[in-house]
């Protein structure tokens, strides 16, 4: 993967994160986490939100809870941890999460 690209993922998982993190109750659904990536005029795809929250799992920054709604059609809904808020706030270092300050 190209040096631009990578930047670019890790700068839209901190966006993500960000944006999970000003719910009142820190949960977000991934349909809502990607029309709010593309509000900002960042291009995503539901495939590009769906492997940031994995790996934001992996890291211990969300929980995930997927549901089925029909055969072919899941919701995934993320929960921000300690350790996701932590490293929205740059308290904590995430491979693959870029350095940012909240507005």
């Amino acid at each position: 993967m190209n040096a631009v690209r990578q930047v670019l993922i890790e700068d839209r998982r901190w966006y993500v994160l960000d944006a999970i993190a000003q719910m009142a109750d820190r949960r977000l659904n991934a349909d809502v986490v990607l029309m709010s990536i593309r509000a900002m005029g960042r291009p995503a795809t539901a495939q590009d939100i769906q492997e940031d929250l994995e790996h934001l799992e992996r890291e211990g920054c969300v929980v995930l809870d997927r549901m089925t709604l029909s055969p072919g059609r899941t919701l995934w809904i993320a929960t921000l941890t300690v350790e996701g808020l932590q490293a929205r706030d740059n308290a904590r270092h995430v491979p693959g999460v870029a350095a940012r300050r909240p507005l």
